[in-house]
């Protein structure tokens, strides 16, 4: 026979806390104890219950809130609402066009660029300008244009562009080379003109006209016609403050040094 504790007086509900309330525990006797558990029984006197949350302490969560978009500026975004505004939209379909736009003209490899301008630029050699496939610079700028998206017409205008730059810093130069020139010659005389030419073809007639073009460039200095000058003299013996006007039939340089 199994063993039961009886209560001595009937079960009440409501004599227990709050806390108590919430585990379960609903059967309590008159002096506030909790019933016995009849001997060899392996269930608990009382069923606990989870207590039912009270929603006025829960705050409201905002977790499923629309956000704004990464990468949409605050502008395209309607907070209040929580959509993105209709000129977003527009503005995308600009965008996309665009990009189609500006991708139409692009060749399908670096390679396949067209070296023509729109319009020709003339050089200071009176020659048009024409740029070559095989020029360093220009493999290693096409593959750059291709991976921009620059369409053909685009390169061909930055060419075009190009071209001119470099004609006129090449007149530049060589009206900056002008005027120095100028200047030397206006410190060798009134007869510059043929004292260079006579001292030219005296070193012509002395080391050969190749050998010759190579000081050709220090004959643009007053200083330098004034050396080769004396280095002629030395060599040929005549003073060429009054050179020939025609250049002297004399031996190569070889024989009239050693004989």
């Amino acid at each position: 026979m199994t063993d039961t504790v009886a209560p001595s007086k009937p079960f009440a509900i409501g004599r227990m806390s709050a806390t108590e309330r919430a585990m379960g525990r609903y059967m309590r006797d008159e002096g506030g104890h909790t019933p016995a558990v009849p001997a060899g029984s392996t269930e608990p006197a009382a069923t606990s219950v989870p207590a039912p949350a009270d929603a006025s302490l829960i705050a409201p969560s905002d977790s499923h809130a629309p956000t704004r978009p990464d990468g949409l500026p605050e502008t395209y975004w309607d907070e209040a609402t929580g959509v993105v505004k209709p000129e977003a939209y527009t503005r995308l379909a600009e965008l996309e066009a665009q990009i189609a736009a500006k991708a139409e003209g692009v060749p399908e490899t670096p390679d396949a660029y067209v070296l023509e301008l729109p319009e020709p630029v003339v050089g200071l050699d009176g020659k048009p300008v024409a740029f070559d496939a095989e020029d360093p610079l220009v493999k290693a700028l096409l593959p750059a244009f291709h991976e921009a998206g620059v369409p053909q017409a685009a390169f061909a205008k930055i060419l075009q562009a190009y071209a001119a730059t470099e004609v006129a810093a090449a007149a530049a130069e060589q009206e900056v080379a002008t005027a120095y020139v100028a200047a030397e010659q206006t410190k060798l005389g009134a007869n510059h003109k043929e004292r260079t030419a006579a001292l030219h073809g005296q070193v012509v007639a002395a080391i050969g006209a190749e050998s010759a073009e190579a000081l050709r460039m220090q004959m643009r200095s007053a200083d330098g016609v004034l050396a080769l000058e004396q280095l002629v003299s030395k060599i040929q013996g005549p003073a060429m403050s009054a050179a020939p006007a025609k250049t002297p039939a004399t031996p190569d340089i070889a024989t009239r040094l050693y004989g």
